[in-house]
């Protein structure tokens, strides 16, 4: 048996393990990385992502890489059985965190690209066709079995143990850890196919039909997503046969000029692990939530479970925080996990009614929303508001005065620097950021103050709302964007944690206490 010890062991690299891997890889952590197949997936998988996961990819520096792969800015729209609009989401110019709300892509190409660029973090250590087996873990850390696919065995000894192992997570199951919810009803036949008769066609669109509901989106490289639902009694081997598939899609496109390459029948669930985390180790990803696809949040939510505990734990294990911080990650990601798979689900409740009755009533109800812009605008946000206002309202927040601050993901606009434009976390760093609007903060806080957060990792930035108090030591709100989201409030001084949420927000005067009374909550047992 070999033996090997390391600081954090993730089992599974799919997205959320995979940069999982890259945002502790990135800060100097060792790490092992378990997949028990032989590669990444190459089958249908997730085709949205969100401005938020781009936003974690940026951090990492992996956004440009992978640039080329996403078709950026999808408007979706929502149809009824006659071919008229029920609602749409997505604007192309909404960019609250520096990029497009919707955009599409290719989850494979994703992971696979993910896996690639992993050869450069020399602290993690990637291991396909490992099977974790057992673990056990104790006061001093987890020690975890796994057998590479020549039945050879390996033993890890590590601080701490991430499942990411998707849907079926062998560790859910080890730790004896439910999951709450739903599975929908009937099952969905999810297709990719090289289709040359993309010109002209809409980026996204769901067939809101009782005949068969269903939805297309366009990737890149002239291909395109469909899933159409099963119908009552229908058999999955008879849908997945090409000639039953140029079938369902021949209304909506040339069958004559479409290839299909990867095709799959899959069942939706929507739930919910009871815990995310027993002692030192943690689900994310699938493994903790399972959402339908209506919403094209489940990638999404991984993406945001990683970029939540990624820098909890790099700060645990290098000694710059008390453990007790991981006790947050729960706390502060389950809520709005299940607030997306409600989101989903409602979206689902127009999207699939077969019942001509239910259907009818669902399009009267929104041709009369329809009449007026206003309630066309109030239905939309209230459909989509937890994906583009974000905030945790417990945690590792810090209440100093302006708690409606406080708590919020921090926009990311483009800032003037230098004569350019940069996206505001280009200019902040990667860690904790301490950043003044219109005062310095240097100049408000003691060097004492400054030296422990710098000590950390942290940045220091002025930023400046008159292009007259732009120095080389500062950056330019040249829209007034962050202005906007300070509620026109300054100058405020604030601490913006790792992970883009605003830890604490404060006036000046106040800032040396507010960031003491941070560090305490990050150093300090709770």
């Amino acid at each position: 048996m070999t033996t090997l010890s390391t600081s954090v062991v993730i089992v599974g690299a799919g997205p959320a393990g995979l940069t999982l891997a890259h945002l502790l890889g990135a800060e100097g952590v060792d790490v092992v990385l378990l997949e028990k197949l032989e590669s990444t997936v190459t089958e249908p998988r997730a085709i949205a992502i969100d401005g938020e996961s781009l936003r974690t990819l940026q951090k990492v520096g992996l956004f440009k890489g992978f640039e080329d792969e996403l078709i950026s800015g999808v408007s979706v729209d929502y149809l009824n059985g006659e071919g008229e609009l029920l609602f749409r989401a997505g604007s192309p110019e909404q960019r609250p965190y520096g990029f497009a709300t919707v955009n599409s892509f290719d989850q494979p190409a994703l992971d696979r690209y993910l896996a690639k660029t992993l050869e450069r973090r020399s602290s993690v250590d990637l291991r396909f066709s490992h099977t974790l087996n057992s673990f056990e873990q104790g006061a001093s850390g987890v020690r975890i079995l796994c057998t590479d696919n020549k039945g050879d065995e390996l033993e890890i000894t590590a601080d701490y143990l991430v499942g990411c192992d998707g849907g079926r997570s062998t560790i859910r199951s080890l730790l004896n850890i439910e999951m709450k919810g739903e599975s929908n009803p009937l099952p969905w036949l999810v297709i990719d196919t090289r289709d040359p008769y993309l010109n002209g066609e809409p980026d996204c669109r769901f067939y809101c039909d009782p005949k068969r509901p269903g939805m297309t989106m366009r990737k890149r490289h002239g291909e395109r997503r469909w899933e159409w639902m099963l119908m009552p009694g229908e058999d999955r081997d008879f849908l997945l046969q090409d000639e039953n598939i140029r079938d369902i899609i021949a209304p909506y496109t040339d069958v004559e000029q479409v290839d299909i390459y990867r095709k799959r029948v899959y069942d939706f669930h929507a739930i919910i692990a009871d815990k995310f985390q027993v002692g030192r180790v943690f689900l994310a990803g699938d493994a903790a939530h399972m959402t339908p696809p209506f919403a094209g949040q489940g990638l999404n939510s991984g993406f945001r479970d990683v970029a939540n505990l990624s820098w909890k734990l790099a700060m645990v294990v290098k000694g710059n925080a008390n453990p007790g911080i991981l006790d947050s990650y729960e706390e502060e990601r389950r809520d709005h996990a299940w607030q997306l798979i409600e989101m989903a689900l409602n979206l689902g409740q127009q999207i699939q009614p077969i019942d001509p009755a239910l259907a009818a009533e669902r399009d009267a109800f929104f041709a009369e929303v329809n009449k007026d812009p206003a309630a066309v605008a109030a239905v939309e946000e209230e459909m989509f508001q937890s994906i583009v206002e974000r905030s945790v309202d417990k945690g590792l927040i810090v209440s100093s005065g302006c708690e409606d601050v406080a708590g919020r993901l921090l926009i990311q606009p483009e800032l003037i620097v230098d004569g350019g434009r940069k996206l505001l976390d280009e200019c902040i760093g990667t860690g904790f950021s301490i950043i003044g609007y219109d005062c310095d903060p240097t100049e408000e806080l003691s060097r004492e103050d400054i030296a422990s957060w710098v000590e950390m990792g942290a940045s220091v930035v002025r930023i400046v709302s008159e292009h007259s108090a732009l120095n080389a030591d500062s950056f330019l709100d040249e829209s007034l964007e962050l202005a906007t989201w300070l509620g026109k409030r300054e100058p405020v001084i604030m601490l913006v944690r790792p992970d883009r949420f605003c830890m604490a927000c404060t006036e000046p005067g106040d800032a040396g206490v507010v960031l003491s009374r941070a560090r305490g909550v990050l150093t300090k047992l709770r």
